[in-house]
């Protein structure tokens, strides 16, 4: 079974933007090994309201302090605009929760 023959069983949701949250945070972290030293932990939180063609709205979210995950968070919040028709990627598993934990997001072209 190869990668590609993987990708039939990934879950998507197509719908269009609704809303679009980020939250930029810091909180500090001990530097190991040093007393009463910290250093600036930064994270992005991204959340993402959509509603398909049947008027199910759901949300979706990533949190990460991997900057380069970071600047695919902040890429995606820049792009996209309320309006514009996306596919959210889930991966293997679509729980069909009103808020969920999504992979990507690319714009769907006509």
């Amino acid at each position: 079974m190869t990668r590609a023959d993987l990708e039939v069983f990934r879950r998507t949701f197509e719908g269009t933007l609704v809303n679009k949250l980020i939250e930029e945070n810091e909180r500090e972290v001990p530097v190991m090994g040093l007393p009463f030293w910290t250093r600036v932990k930064r994270g992005i939180y991204l959340q993402l309201t959509v509603m398909n063609k049947d008027g199910v709205t759901r949300r979706f979210y990533d949190y990460s302090e991997d900057e380069e995950r970071m600047r695919e968070l902040q890429m995606y919040y820049r792009e996209l605009a309320k309006g514009d028709v996306i596919v959210v990627d889930l991966g293997y598993v679509d729980e069909g929760e009103a808020e969920e934990l999504f992979e990507t997001i690319r714009k769907k072209m006509p």
